[in-house]
């Protein structure tokens, strides 16, 4: 091998929830992602008012692996309706408490996630849309890309149907 050349592999994890503890804070492993999708999605969720702190991180360019820090804020059980300022108190070891509510009012952060992959989801929709609605070219391309899509997907089938009847 050249040293120009390089070998992709395939994560060995699809999708993966890490973290324990708070419902709120979570890591999220995403298997075959890179930059394009972690930096869409961390701006989506920080656009979120119910989520305090979003980041992700690409380990090393050749580990085919992204992770996703989501962490959401007290009281932010309402959905992004504007953030809430928590109120601080001291306890009695001298560390912050919040006193504005725990996990009871806390959304999830595979909730957050899950309505970011909805926006952004959205988003995509609307800028295709847009896009094929100004360039009727693209819309074409579309339609046969998934024409030949699915006549790859009704191949396979077929040679998988033959291969069960050979034995």
């Amino acid at each position: 091998m050249s040293v120009n050349e390089v070998k992709l592999r395939k994560a060995e994890v699809e999708f993966e929830v890490r973290g324990t503890g708070p419902a709120g804070s979570r890591t999220f492993a995403i298997g075959d992602e890179d930059h394009t999708l972690g930096n869409a999605l961390r701006h989506v969720l920080a656009s979120n008012a119910s989520v305090a702190f979003a980041a992700y991180s690409v380990p090393h360019p050749s580990e085919p692996i992204m992770h996703l820090r989501v962490q959401t804020a007290p009281g932010s059980r309402g959905g992004g309706k504007g953030r809430r300022r928590r109120r601080r108190r001291p306890a009695g070891d001298g560390d912050a408490m919040d006193v504005d509510g725990g996990d009871a009012e806390r959304l999830s952060a595979v909730d957050a996630l899950k309505e970011s992959c909805r926006t952004l989801s959205d988003q995509c929709d609307f800028v295709v849309g847009a896009l094929e609605e100004a360039l009727p070219e693209v819309r074409e391309d579309r339609e046969r890309m998934e024409e030949l899509q699915r006549a790859g997907e009704a191949e396979e089938d077929y040679d998988e149907e033959d291969d069960e009847d050979d034995d």
